[in-house]
Protein backbone atom coordinates (compact mmCIF):
# COMPACT_ATOMS: atom_id res chain seq x y z
CA UNK A 1 0.00 0.00 0.00
CA UNK A 2 1.39 3.40 -1.06
CA UNK A 3 1.01 6.41 1.23
CA UNK A 4 -0.75 9.20 -0.63
CA UNK A 5 -0.12 12.91 -0.06
CA UNK A 6 -2.42 15.80 -0.90
CA UNK A 7 -1.07 16.46 -4.44
CA UNK A 8 -1.52 12.79 -5.38
CA UNK A 9 -4.97 12.64 -3.77
CA UNK A 10 -5.92 15.72 -5.79
CA UNK A 11 -4.78 14.04 -9.00
CA UNK A 12 -6.88 10.97 -8.17
CA UNK A 13 -9.88 13.16 -7.34
CA UNK A 14 -9.61 14.93 -10.70
CA UNK A 15 -9.45 11.60 -12.51
CA UNK A 16 -12.64 10.57 -10.72
CA UNK A 17 -14.60 13.68 -11.71
CA UNK A 18 -15.02 12.47 -15.28
CA UNK A 19 -16.61 9.26 -13.93
CA UNK A 20 -19.41 11.49 -12.63
CA UNK A 21 -19.56 13.55 -15.85
CA UNK A 22 -17.99 16.52 -14.10
CA UNK A 23 -15.18 18.73 -15.43
CA UNK A 24 -11.78 17.41 -14.24
CA UNK A 25 -10.65 21.03 -14.02
CA UNK A 26 -13.25 21.88 -11.37
CA UNK A 27 -11.80 23.65 -8.32
CA UNK A 28 -11.26 21.31 -5.35
CA UNK A 29 -10.96 22.42 -1.73
CA UNK A 30 -9.67 20.07 0.97
CA UNK A 31 -12.26 19.67 3.73
CA UNK A 32 -10.62 16.97 5.82
CA UNK A 33 -7.68 14.60 5.75
CA UNK A 34 -7.90 11.70 8.13
CA UNK A 35 -8.35 8.14 6.92
CA UNK A 36 -9.65 9.57 3.63
CA UNK A 37 -9.04 12.76 1.67
CA UNK A 38 -12.30 14.72 1.55
CA UNK A 39 -12.76 17.56 -0.95
CA UNK A 40 -15.57 20.01 -1.63
CA UNK A 41 -16.46 21.27 -5.11
CA UNK A 42 -19.19 23.10 -7.00
CA UNK A 43 -20.41 22.26 -10.51
CA UNK A 44 -23.30 23.94 -12.35
CA UNK A 45 -24.52 25.48 -9.12
CA UNK A 46 -24.56 22.19 -7.18
CA UNK A 47 -22.24 21.63 -4.22
CA UNK A 48 -20.63 18.24 -3.70
CA UNK A 49 -18.24 16.36 -1.41
CA UNK A 50 -15.77 13.92 -2.96
CA UNK A 51 -13.86 11.31 -0.95
CA UNK A 52 -10.66 9.60 -2.03
CA UNK A 53 -10.64 6.50 0.14
CA UNK A 54 -7.60 5.13 1.89
CA UNK A 55 -6.15 2.40 -0.28
CA UNK A 56 -6.97 -1.13 0.84
CA UNK A 57 -9.17 -0.17 3.79
CA UNK A 58 -12.20 -1.86 2.23
CA UNK A 59 -12.64 -4.07 -0.81
CA UNK A 60 -14.90 -2.89 -3.60
CA UNK A 61 -17.59 -5.29 -2.38
CA UNK A 62 -17.29 -3.99 1.19
CA UNK A 63 -17.53 -0.37 0.10
CA UNK A 64 -20.49 -1.18 -2.12
CA UNK A 65 -22.17 -2.81 0.88
CA UNK A 66 -21.55 0.32 2.97
CA UNK A 67 -23.04 2.66 0.37
CA UNK A 68 -26.03 0.34 -0.06
CA UNK A 69 -26.61 0.70 3.68
CA UNK A 70 -26.52 4.50 3.52
CA UNK A 71 -28.88 4.50 0.54
CA UNK A 72 -31.29 2.24 2.45
CA UNK A 73 -31.28 4.66 5.38
CA UNK A 74 -31.71 7.65 3.07
CA UNK A 75 -34.67 5.92 1.45
CA UNK A 76 -36.27 5.59 4.88
CA UNK A 77 -35.92 9.30 5.53
CA UNK A 78 -32.98 9.13 7.95
CA UNK A 79 -30.67 12.18 8.00
CA UNK A 80 -27.63 10.73 6.20
CA UNK A 81 -25.62 11.67 3.06
CA UNK A 82 -27.08 11.41 -0.45
CA UNK A 83 -24.57 9.70 -2.75
CA UNK A 84 -24.33 10.36 -6.50
CA UNK A 85 -24.07 7.25 -8.71
CA UNK A 86 -21.02 7.01 -10.96
CA UNK A 87 -21.41 6.76 -14.73
CA UNK A 88 -21.66 2.96 -14.52
CA UNK A 89 -24.42 3.14 -11.88
CA UNK A 90 -22.28 2.10 -8.92
CA UNK A 91 -22.09 4.17 -5.77
CA UNK A 92 -18.36 4.80 -6.27
CA UNK A 93 -15.68 4.55 -8.95
CA UNK A 94 -12.12 3.22 -8.98
CA UNK A 95 -9.36 5.41 -10.41
CA UNK A 96 -5.57 5.41 -10.47
CA UNK A 97 -5.01 2.05 -12.13
CA UNK A 98 -2.45 3.75 -14.39
CA UNK A 99 -1.17 6.06 -11.64
CA UNK A 100 1.96 5.36 -9.60
CA UNK A 101 -0.23 5.47 -6.47
CA UNK A 102 -2.35 2.57 -7.74
CA UNK A 103 -6.11 2.01 -7.70
CA UNK A 104 -8.21 4.07 -5.27
CA UNK A 105 -11.93 4.16 -4.60
CA UNK A 106 -13.68 7.53 -4.90
CA UNK A 107 -17.26 8.45 -4.10
CA UNK A 108 -19.29 11.61 -4.60
CA UNK A 109 -22.15 12.93 -2.47
CA UNK A 110 -24.19 16.10 -2.23
CA UNK A 111 -22.74 18.63 0.17
CA UNK A 112 -24.74 18.98 3.39
CA UNK A 113 -24.92 22.66 4.41
CA UNK A 114 -24.01 22.74 8.08
CA UNK A 115 -22.83 24.82 11.02
CA UNK A 116 -20.07 22.42 11.98
CA UNK A 117 -19.75 19.21 13.92
CA UNK A 118 -21.68 18.07 16.97
CA UNK A 119 -18.49 18.52 18.99
CA UNK A 120 -14.94 17.21 19.14
CA UNK A 121 -13.11 14.49 21.01
CA UNK A 122 -10.44 16.67 22.61
CA UNK A 123 -12.76 19.11 24.38
CA UNK A 124 -15.03 16.22 25.36
CA UNK A 125 -12.18 14.45 27.17
CA UNK A 126 -10.85 17.71 28.60
CA UNK A 127 -14.31 18.44 30.03
CA UNK A 128 -14.49 21.85 28.37
CA UNK A 129 -17.12 21.00 25.74
CA UNK A 130 -20.18 23.15 26.36
CA UNK A 131 -23.05 21.15 24.87
CA UNK A 132 -26.71 21.28 25.79
CA UNK A 133 -28.37 18.12 27.08
CA UNK A 134 -30.95 18.63 24.33
CA UNK A 135 -28.18 17.95 21.80
CA UNK A 136 -27.71 14.48 23.23
CA UNK A 137 -31.44 13.82 23.25
CA UNK A 138 -31.55 14.66 19.55
CA UNK A 139 -28.51 12.47 18.88
CA UNK A 140 -30.18 9.61 20.72
CA UNK A 141 -33.28 9.96 18.56
CA UNK A 142 -31.18 9.98 15.38
CA UNK A 143 -29.32 6.86 16.48
CA UNK A 144 -32.57 5.04 17.20
CA UNK A 145 -33.93 6.12 13.80
CA UNK A 146 -30.91 4.50 12.15
CA UNK A 147 -31.53 1.21 13.95
CA UNK A 148 -35.27 1.33 13.32
CA UNK A 149 -34.85 2.18 9.64
CA UNK A 150 -32.37 -0.65 9.20
CA UNK A 151 -34.97 -3.17 10.32
CA UNK A 152 -37.82 -1.42 8.53
CA UNK A 153 -35.98 -1.28 5.19
CA UNK A 154 -35.23 -5.00 5.26
CA UNK A 155 -31.57 -4.22 4.57
CA UNK A 156 -29.26 -7.23 4.68
CA UNK A 157 -25.48 -7.07 4.45
CA UNK A 158 -24.36 -8.58 1.16
CA UNK A 159 -20.78 -8.82 2.38
CA UNK A 160 -19.88 -9.92 5.95
CA UNK A 161 -18.51 -7.05 7.99
CA UNK A 162 -18.44 -8.24 11.60
CA UNK A 163 -15.69 -6.15 13.13
CA UNK A 164 -17.85 -5.32 16.14
CA UNK A 165 -18.86 -8.79 17.31
CA UNK A 166 -17.43 -10.38 20.46
CA UNK A 167 -14.13 -11.46 18.93
CA UNK A 168 -13.76 -8.22 16.99
CA UNK A 169 -14.01 -6.25 20.22
CA UNK A 170 -12.26 -8.39 22.84
CA UNK A 171 -11.15 -11.57 21.09
CA UNK A 172 -7.60 -12.92 20.80
CA UNK A 173 -7.02 -10.65 17.79
CA UNK A 174 -9.27 -7.59 18.11
CA UNK A 175 -10.26 -5.92 14.85
CA UNK A 176 -8.52 -2.66 15.73
CA UNK A 177 -5.50 -4.13 17.51
CA UNK A 178 -4.58 -5.33 20.98
CA UNK A 179 -4.96 -2.62 23.67
CA UNK A 180 -2.65 -4.57 25.97
CA UNK A 181 0.26 -3.71 23.66
CA UNK A 182 0.24 -0.14 25.00
CA UNK A 183 3.59 0.09 26.83
CA UNK A 184 2.27 2.57 29.39
CA UNK A 185 -0.25 -0.02 30.61
CA UNK A 186 1.64 -1.76 33.41
CA UNK A 187 1.29 -3.19 36.90
CA UNK A 188 -2.05 -2.96 38.68
CA UNK A 189 -3.50 -0.86 35.89
CA UNK A 190 -2.80 -3.56 33.34
CA UNK A 191 -4.24 -6.20 35.68
CA UNK A 192 -7.44 -4.16 35.98
CA UNK A 193 -7.81 -3.93 32.19
CA UNK A 194 -7.14 -7.66 31.74
CA UNK A 195 -9.79 -8.50 34.35
CA UNK A 196 -12.22 -6.06 32.72
CA UNK A 197 -11.73 -7.68 29.30
CA UNK A 198 -12.73 -11.03 30.81
CA UNK A 199 -15.78 -9.37 32.37
CA UNK A 200 -16.72 -7.85 29.00
CA UNK A 201 -16.56 -11.23 27.28
CA UNK A 202 -18.82 -12.78 29.92
CA UNK A 203 -21.30 -9.90 29.82
CA UNK A 204 -21.58 -9.71 26.03
CA UNK A 205 -21.73 -13.48 25.71
CA UNK A 206 -24.70 -13.57 28.06
CA UNK A 207 -26.33 -10.56 26.38
CA UNK A 208 -26.36 -12.36 23.04
CA UNK A 209 -26.99 -11.19 19.49
CA UNK A 210 -30.75 -11.24 18.83
CA UNK A 211 -31.93 -8.97 16.00
CA UNK A 212 -33.36 -6.34 18.34
CA UNK A 213 -29.90 -5.92 19.92
CA UNK A 214 -27.41 -6.68 17.15
CA UNK A 215 -27.21 -5.85 13.44
CA UNK A 216 -25.78 -3.32 10.96
CA UNK A 217 -24.63 -0.18 12.80
CA UNK A 218 -22.77 3.03 12.01
CA UNK A 219 -20.01 2.10 14.51
CA UNK A 220 -18.17 5.45 14.43
CA UNK A 221 -20.69 7.84 15.95
CA UNK A 222 -18.07 10.25 17.31
CA UNK A 223 -18.79 13.99 17.69
CA UNK A 224 -16.90 14.71 14.45
CA UNK A 225 -19.17 12.40 12.45
CA UNK A 226 -22.37 14.26 13.27
CA UNK A 227 -23.17 17.55 11.51
CA UNK A 228 -25.35 20.35 12.84
CA UNK A 229 -27.74 21.65 10.17
CA UNK A 230 -30.79 23.92 10.03
CA UNK A 231 -32.94 20.79 9.86
CA UNK A 232 -31.26 18.99 12.76
CA UNK A 233 -28.38 16.55 13.14
CA UNK A 234 -27.06 14.53 10.19
CA UNK A 235 -24.94 11.40 10.54
CA UNK A 236 -21.96 11.10 8.17
CA UNK A 237 -18.91 8.87 7.53
CA UNK A 238 -20.00 5.24 7.53
CA UNK A 239 -16.45 3.94 6.92
CA UNK A 240 -16.56 1.63 9.95
CA UNK A 241 -20.12 0.38 9.41
CA UNK A 242 -20.41 -3.33 10.21
CA UNK A 243 -22.46 -5.75 12.25
CA UNK A 244 -22.46 -4.99 15.95
CA UNK A 245 -24.53 -4.28 19.03
CA UNK A 246 -26.90 -1.33 18.72
CA UNK A 247 -25.60 -0.11 22.07
CA UNK A 248 -22.15 0.19 20.48
CA UNK A 249 -23.39 3.27 18.60
CA UNK A 250 -24.59 4.83 21.86
CA UNK A 251 -21.30 3.93 23.54
CA UNK A 252 -19.34 5.60 20.74
CA UNK A 253 -21.45 8.75 21.04
CA UNK A 254 -20.71 8.93 24.78
CA UNK A 255 -17.23 7.48 25.18
CA UNK A 256 -15.19 10.67 24.83
CA UNK A 257 -17.54 12.45 27.22
CA UNK A 258 -16.99 9.97 30.07
CA UNK A 259 -14.48 12.32 31.80
CA UNK A 260 -16.80 15.31 31.32
CA UNK A 261 -18.35 16.77 34.51
CA UNK A 262 -21.80 16.61 32.86
CA UNK A 263 -21.38 13.04 31.64
CA UNK A 264 -24.33 11.66 33.65
CA UNK A 265 -26.65 14.33 32.24
CA UNK A 266 -25.45 13.70 28.68
CA UNK A 267 -25.82 9.93 29.10
CA UNK A 268 -29.34 10.21 30.49
CA UNK A 269 -30.40 12.57 27.70
CA UNK A 270 -28.92 10.33 24.99
CA UNK A 271 -30.79 7.30 26.33
CA UNK A 272 -34.01 9.26 26.76
CA UNK A 273 -33.81 10.43 23.16
CA UNK A 274 -33.14 6.90 21.98
CA UNK A 275 -36.05 5.48 23.97
CA UNK A 276 -38.42 8.08 22.53
CA UNK A 277 -38.09 6.06 19.30
CA UNK A 278 -36.90 2.62 20.32
CA UNK A 279 -37.39 1.08 23.79
CA UNK A 280 -34.59 -0.47 25.83
CA UNK A 281 -34.85 -3.03 28.62
CA UNK A 282 -33.05 -3.81 31.87
CA UNK A 283 -30.51 -6.04 30.13
CA UNK A 284 -29.53 -3.18 27.83
CA UNK A 285 -28.81 -0.85 30.72
CA UNK A 286 -26.98 -3.58 32.67
CA UNK A 287 -24.60 -4.42 29.83
CA UNK A 288 -23.91 -0.85 28.72
CA UNK A 289 -20.84 -0.24 30.96
CA UNK A 290 -19.18 -3.31 29.39
CA UNK A 291 -19.91 -2.10 25.87
CA UNK A 292 -18.73 1.41 26.76
CA UNK A 293 -15.39 0.07 27.94
CA UNK A 294 -15.13 -2.24 24.91
CA UNK A 295 -15.51 0.83 22.71
CA UNK A 296 -12.70 2.56 24.57
CA UNK A 297 -10.43 -0.46 24.24
CA UNK A 298 -10.80 -0.39 20.46
CA UNK A 299 -9.24 3.07 20.39
CA UNK A 300 -6.40 1.89 22.60
CA UNK A 301 -5.77 -1.04 20.25
CA UNK A 302 -5.83 1.35 17.31
CA UNK A 303 -3.28 3.58 19.04
CA UNK A 304 -0.97 0.64 19.82
CA UNK A 305 -0.32 0.16 16.10
CA UNK A 306 0.21 3.86 15.37
CA UNK A 307 2.61 5.09 18.05
CA UNK A 308 4.20 8.37 17.13
CA UNK A 309 1.09 9.74 15.45
CA UNK A 310 -0.42 12.66 17.44
CA UNK A 311 -3.87 11.10 17.85
CA UNK A 312 -2.41 7.75 18.85
CA UNK A 313 -0.21 9.41 21.47
CA UNK A 314 -3.22 11.28 22.82
CA UNK A 315 -5.11 8.03 23.29
CA UNK A 316 -2.11 6.24 24.82
CA UNK A 317 -1.39 8.99 27.33
CA UNK A 318 -4.19 11.49 27.96
CA UNK A 319 -7.11 9.09 27.45
CA UNK A 320 -5.50 5.98 28.97
CA UNK A 321 -6.28 6.86 32.63
CA UNK A 322 -9.98 7.01 31.79
CA UNK A 323 -9.79 3.48 30.31
CA UNK A 324 -8.23 2.29 33.56
CA UNK A 325 -10.96 4.02 35.58
CA UNK A 326 -13.72 2.45 33.50
CA UNK A 327 -12.02 -0.93 33.88
CA UNK A 328 -11.87 -0.63 37.64
CA UNK A 329 -15.49 0.48 37.78
CA UNK A 330 -16.57 -2.52 35.73
CA UNK A 331 -14.78 -5.16 37.79
CA UNK A 332 -15.93 -3.51 41.04
CA UNK A 333 -19.62 -4.03 40.17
Amino acid sequence: MITVDLPVATELAREALSEYDLDPGTDLSLLKQRENFVFSLTSDGTDYVLRVHRQGYHSDDELGCELDFVRALHGEGVAVPNFVPARDGRGFCVVGRDHAAGAHQVDLQHLIPNQGNFGDERTAVAGTADLDVADFAELGRLTAEVHDATERSGYRMAVPRDDWDLDGLVGPQPAWGDPLRIAELQGEEREAVVAAIARIRDALGAYGTPAHRFGPIHADLTPENVLRTDDGLVLIDFDDFAAGWHLFDLATALYFFTPHPRYAEYRDALFAGYESVRPLDAADFAVFPAILLARGLTYLGWAADRRGEPTAEWHATTVLPHIVRLSRDLIAD
